[in-house]
């Protein structure tokens, strides 16, 4: 479990206030940070009832959450040192736009934006106004991907061959309290879709091996599920140096699968999601297999909470944060290519 507070207490500014926007809440409070809303007033149906829910958690336990309906009253107010976009996924450019021209450090939730238009403006205002953004892809603090990460990055496999990453999950059972179809994740107006909900897989794809040469994909709606964005992708990516990547996301299966497979001339490392491993497996003439599980004391969060603090650390310090702005950028433009050949 993920502990200690921060040295100086900040304020942080919610745009959103669904699962994710609560889950960030919750973490900066209890990093013994201060955090307010900032509310479209648009949440209707489910989401209203899950937001009251939470309101009402809020008050039993003593806290007053903070609300603000308008972007300058709640800069101008609260005074935020740094600005959480956790709004629906079509909204992300829109609201981090708003933001970088009020000279705010940025934590985007991913993606960082579901088209190209504004990301070139939004790129300026960062780099003119000299402000902190991290992309909220939080696997990249799984202990078990980020020593997957060392050990290819030690030569552990050799030079890699290929690689298959598979992410499933039936949409319906992201969040048991509300109707899927209330969501932004089968919508493409909402900036929904397999590809950019489960950008996750195709950010760690991208960390280990970089930008793909080229990328190949079909899929897109094709299960029982309401909606109209694509809720099956595939993909084959041609790598730098000859390396080929695979890459299977869907809305559709249970139980629930995320897996990775890397493949290279001096062994193979998997990691398994579900089953809490990854496994080493060496192509030496004596072969050795090592398999390491999550920690006892892992939880989920833990990965939000250490986003959270390698952000704050990055405002703090003033140097980049782990996921620069650029790197979900480049993820931004895989996903279109994918989405693009569907």
């Amino acid at each position: 479990m993920v502990a200690g507070l921060p040295g100086n207490t900040m304020r942080f500014l919610i745009c959103g206030i669904g699962s994710i926007g609560q889950r960030h809440y919750k973490n900066l409070r209890m990093l013994g940070h201060e955090a307010a809303f900032l509310r479209s007033g648009k949440s209707t149906g489910y989401n209203s009832d899950f937001v009251d829910a939470f309101l009402k958690d809020q008050q039993k336990a003593g806290n007053t959450v903070e609300e603000f309906f308008d972007a300058d009253e709640a800069v101008e107010t609260f005074k935020p040192d740094g600005v959480f976009v956790a709004n629906p996924n079509a909204m992300h450019t829109g609201t981090a736009l708003q933001m970088a021209r009020k000279g705010m450090h940025l934590f985007i939730e991913k993606p960082v934006a579901t088209s190209t238009e504004g990301v070139d403006e939004l790129r300026k205002l960062v780099e003119q106004n000299h402000l902190t953004v991290m992309i909220g892809y939080n696997l990249r603090f799984h202990p078990l991907l980020k020593k997957m990460k060392e050990m290819f990055t030690s030569g552990a496999i050799g030079k890699p061959l290929s690689a298959h990453v598979e992410m499933g999950e039936n949409i319906a059972d992201w969040h048991p309290w509300e109707d899927y179809t209330e969501s932004y994740g089968p919508w493409h107006e909402k900036g929904g879709g397999a590809i950019f909900c489960f950008s996750h897989d195709i950010d760690y794809l991208y960390w280990f091996l970089g930008m793909p040469e080229e990328i190949f994909s079909v899929g897109g709606k094709i299960t029982p599920l309401k909606g109209d964005a694509e809720d099956i992708a595939k993909a084959l990516r041609r790598l730098p140096g000859g390396a080929v990547a695979s890459l299977h996301l869907d809305y559709w299966q249970r139980p629930h699968r995320r897996s990775f497979h890397l493949v290279g001339t001096e062994g193979s490392l998997l990691w398994d999601y579900e089953a809490q491993s990854l496994t080493h497996v060496s192509h030496q003439p004596e072969a050795s297999e090592e398999v390491w599980n999550d920690p006892e004391t892992y939880d989920r969060n833990d990965t939000f909470i250490e986003e959270i603090q390698n952000f704050i650390a990055a405002i703090e310090s003033g140097s980049p944060s782990a996921i620069p702005l650029q790197e979900g950028i480049d993820v931004l433009e895989i996903c279109l290519e994918m989405q693009k050949n569907l």
